[in-house]
């Protein structure tokens, strides 16, 4: 229940609450891991894309970011945001000590805040010593997984993350002006039913653009295409089920939109990397 905007108490005072935000009073945050880790010149990746929001402390070395309109270098004393389905490449120079973080935050509908309107960026730390005593807190809080860590671990996560909403509140547009207007109705529609996802044709109607305007614009804004984000959207469904439901792979595939088992194999091994028994597998020896 949303309280009324004026209230009136004992002795007729009178106030005026401070209402929900339409954004961030629903945005739901949530740390899936985060790791405090040395790592050579293996750590290479080319024009991958990930569907969480990451963050990175550089304690020391050197990296490289390569998006596809630019470049960012990971220097030490830096923290780095890069905001869910950001393609890009990545290697380090040497050897990187760094911290990373991978998390969500996830409006109402599924949309996640910073994929609406961040954009991968770095920021100098004012406090290296909290910093680094916040990630690391962080990084331990991971490993324990019982539930009334969670309040601490989204607690330290907002810290994190209070420098760049500083930063992008104060760019022209301001934190309300969201980059993507057109695409909401459409990633809305992904998001909310992402088994029985609408057609293109749908979407592009609910962006009131053509269908192929659509298609561009939304890889433009996205690096990916519609079809594409809805398959990551399915295999993520996917993994969920796999490794919390009894139900066969047959039933999982089903479940999660794909009518054909062996299409679903194909495709879950080309994004994981193993097949989905396989998966299953994997975590059911980790946690036997």
């Amino acid at each position: 229940m949303i309280p009324d905007k004026y209230e009136t108490g004992s002795g007729g005072f009178v106030w005026e609450n401070l209402m929900p935000d339409e954004v961030f009073s629903r945005t739901q945050f949530h740390v899936y891991a985060a790791f405090d880790m040395k790592i050579g010149e293996e750590w290479t990746g080319t024009e991958f894309i990930n569907h969480y929001n990451r963050l990175y402390y550089i304690k020391s070395g050197q990296g490289v970011l390569q998006f596809k309109d630019k470049q960012i270098r990971l220097e030490a004393g830096h923290v780095y945001l890069i905001p869910a389905y950001q393609l890009e490449s990545h290697y380090c120079v040497g050897e990187l000590d760094f911290i990373w973080v991978h998390f969500e935050a996830r409006v109402d509908s599924g949309l996640d805040l910073f994929m609406l309107y961040g954009e991968a960026m770095g920021i100098k730390c004012s406090d290296s010593s909290k910093t680094v005593e916040n990630y690391l807190k962080l990084a331990d809080l991971t490993q324990n997984h019982h539930t009334q860590k969670s309040f601490t671990r989204t607690k330290i996560l907002l810290s994190l993350l209070e420098p760049f909403m500083l930063a992008f509140e104060e760019n022209d547009n301001g934190l309300h002006s969201f980059r993507h207007q057109t695409l909401l109705p459409a990633l809305t529609m992904i998001n909310e039913n992402v088994v029985n996802t609408p057609d293109v044709k749908d979407m592009a109607e609910a962006a009131n653009i053509s269908p192929e305007h659509f298609s561009r614009k939304f890889k433009a804004a996205f690096n990916i295409s519609p079809k594409r984000y809805i398959l990551h959207k399915r295999i993520a469904l996917a993994k969920q089920k796999l490794l919390l439901a009894n139900a066969n792979i047959d039933q999982v595939a089903e479940q999660c939109g794909f009518c054909d088992i062996y299409y679903f194999s194909r495709v879950f091994k080309q994004e994981v990397g193993k097949t989905p028994s396989a998966f299953r597998k994997e975590y059911e020896l980790k946690n036997s």
